[in-house]
């Protein structure tokens, strides 16, 4: 294939995270143009002034576009119900896709995009950001080389608060099914999957696929009764080699933001990391290696990997398997049962002109069971 100086990207679904792929490719020189948008929302240039100034035509659908037009790599950032239905329709156009996490709801639609990006000759890339960034990468490789011995426990605390404008914002937000199709939207399946998936990532056995998983124990808590899904869990899985990942996250908080608080200990070495805290190992020997912040990789550094794998050939590491722990991992937990808050244990917090329900006692609650590797039932804790 003739090397590609400039890549024609189009962007589909700009409306909530989609947007970010908008500003980034438009305020930035990522390698490539944006000669197209697929959205169906009405004023998307008052909204996005830029779209105008560019001249970026928008299309209703993708085959309205793919009637009039071409792309090297299609961006989609639909929500995730649309997402197979959209993958399949880029790769039999020949395009390479860049998704949004997570990819899909089933291991058979997982594998059943995996193949058609196999015959298409394409590649699909999901965007689990943390699978760009560099210090990780550079983390998993000494991982993979035995530097630390086997893996023995990994947690983290990963939870941000949100209120009633999130999920006002889609008809999806916090449901389980939406028009007769699961979505099985929660804090663990969406908004704090990352550093959970970031756990299986870092398990797995080549740079580019997770651990697999075996077993769950859990709580999960609906502590906004407009939710209808769940909205607090504290989850421990086993992965296939036997290694606890035990994960917290939640939604009803007090507190803007808990964690992100990781540890993962090893035969010979003791990992940490968090917000504003470095990929840190600490050896038994007492060697410390610093490999940086996540922050140090822009978040958008899937773009513009995407473009020059495109440019280049070959594909980002982070495909379409990357996904497939945590989507088994949220299966497993969605069939644990739902225990809902006492409303005489919540509280309304007003802010921003929005509405945010608060567990009491939730933040310590967690910290208190992430101490002892436990989860809050085995503690003794209720919420």
């Amino acid at each position: 294939m003739a090397r590609i100086d400039r890549v024609r990207i189009l962007l589909v679904s700009i409306g909530m995270y989609g947007q970010k792929y908008l500003a980034e490719a438009t305020q930035h020189d990522v390698g490539g143009d944006v000669i197209g948008i697929v959205d169906v929302a009405p004023g998307l240039e008052e909204k996005f002034p830029v779209i105008k100034e560019k001249g970026i035509p928008v299309y209703a659908s993708l085959q309205a576009f793919f009637d009039r037009d071409r792309a090297d790599l299609a961006v989609i950032s639909s929500p995730i119900h649309l997402h197979a239905q959209m993958v399949l329709e880029c790769l039999k156009n020949g395009v390479n896709v860049l998704c949004e996490k997570p990819l899909c709801l089933t291991e058979e639609e997982t594998e059943k995009m995996a193949e058609a990006a196999r015959a298409a000759g394409r590649f699909l890339a999901l965007g689990w950001q943390l699978n760009y960034d560099r210090a990780v990468l550079a983390l998993k490789k000494d991982i993979l080389s035995g530097r630390f011995g086997k893996p023995l426990r990994f947690r983290c605390v990963h939870a941000m608060r949100r209120g009633e404008k999130y999920y006002a914002r889609s008809n999806w937000a916090g449901k389980i099914t939406v028009d007769g199709r699961e979505v099985l939207d929660s804090p663990f399946m969406n908004a704090c999957a990352h550093h959970f998936q970031l756990m299986t990532f870092l398990l797995g056995d080549a740079m580019d696929s997770p651990a697999g998983l075996q077993t769950v124990q859990g709580e999960l808590y609906r502590g906004n009764p407009h939710v209808e899904n769940y909205d607090i869990a504290a989850l421990r899985f086993a992965t296939n080699k036997g290694v606890p990942i035990l994960y917290y996250t939640a939604h009803p908080l007090k507190a803007k933001n808990l964690g992100q608080d990781g540890l993962a200990e090893f035969e010979h070495g003791t990992l940490t990391w968090g917000k504003g805290k470095p990929f840190r190992m600490t050896t038994d020997a007492g060697e410390i290696i610093d490999y940086g912040l996540d922050s140090d990789t822009p978040m958008m550094q899937k773009l513009y990997d995407a473009v020059q794998c495109v440019k280049e050939g070959g594909a980002p590491l982070c495909g379409p398997r990357a996904g497939l722990s945590h989507l088994l991992a949220v299966r497993m937990a969605q069939g644990l049962p739902v225990r809902s808050i006492d409303p005489s244990h919540v509280a309304w917090l007003e802010e921003d002109n929005d509405q945010f329900p608060c567990v009491r006692g939730l933040e310590e609650t967690f910290l208190a069971s992430a101490e002892k590797w436990a989860l809050p039932g085995e503690m003794g804790l209720s919420l």
